[in-house]
């Protein structure tokens, strides 16, 4: 079998594609689509730590102190220290950064919509198989 055709290689192809359509719309706004994953998070969990996101993105720390250390810089979110917990930072959304993840998710919505239009009525065929193979081979 041409490793073309092996379904790892598909999937990592046609993963690549969609990141980099949705790169593309967040390069617009200056910021990674990885970043805009921390912003919607943020936005879904305001005062998340650092493990936190990490964990809801299925990433690791250190990558995700990297992107918030851009996003700080850019004044699109900030830390504060635990009230509780003095070595552990909460992070929270900027009014700017509020207001870019308020732009950028039904931007990325459209891009979902696109994305299942395309698949049109194999959409939950396609959930179910995704779901199936998150469990079965990305367990940590």
């Amino acid at each position: 079998m041409d490793y073309g055709n092996f379904l790892c290689y598909r999937i990592s192809t046609l993963a690549r594609k969609i990141a980099k359509a949705h790169n593309l719309l967040c390069t617009e706004y200056g910021i990674t689509a990885s970043q805009s994953f921390v912003l919607f998070d943020l936005l879904k969990n305001e005062g998340s730590s650092v493990k936190e996101i990490a964990a809801n993105l299925q990433l690791d720390s250190p990558a995700i102190t990297g992107y918030v250390d851009r996003l700080i810089k850019e004044d699109l979110v900030y830390r504060a220290e635990d009230s509780a917990d003095r070595r552990v930072y909460r992070l929270y959304l900027t009014d700017k950064g509020r207001k870019l993840a308020e732009i950028l998710l039904p931007k990325t919505r459209e891009l979902h919509l696109k994305i299942i239009d395309i698949i049109e009525n194999d959409s939950d065929a396609l959930e179910r198989a995704i779901t199936k193979l998150e469990k079965e081979l990305l367990q940590d």
